[in-house]
């Protein structure tokens, strides 16, 4: 599965969301995180940490769906150490209309701190 979900706490023990993403994503893993943070769900408005593996791909159909689910999480910091992968991520922020609430990073720890600092 391209995304592996794991529940986790920030540095200061805010409730996060970390998910590790490899491989080919598809609109279906794209649901399924949809699945977990839609209203309701136990990790709706969570921070997200996703930290996405070198030479992972995202489908169209899931490039499509990700903005629809920007008003159900806190915020995501995303770790991508690939500059490829890094462009594809700009290019289809810049293409969906950048969410305030998301931003890139380069370690992990620059991400958590960023999350750490918003009052959600």
């Amino acid at each position: 599965m391209p995304f592996l979900f794991e529940e986790a706490t920030t540095p200061q023990g805010k409730p996060l969301l970390r998910i590790l993403a490899r491989g080919e994503v598809t609109l279906a893993d794209a649901e399924a995180l949809g699945a977990r943070i839609e209203p309701g769900a136990r990790n709706h408005r969570w921070r997200i940490l996703s930290v996405v593996e070198k030479g992972t791909e995202y489908s169209s159909a899931a490039r499509k769906y990700f903005p629809n689910l920007q008003p159900m999480y806190g915020a995501i910091a995303v770790f991508v150490t690939s500059p490829i992968v890094r462009a594809a991520i700009n290019m289809m922020m810049r293409l969906t209309g950048q969410a305030p609430n998301l931003r890139l990073f380069s370690t992990e720890e620059e991400g958590l701190a960023w999350l750490d600092a918003l009052e959600i």
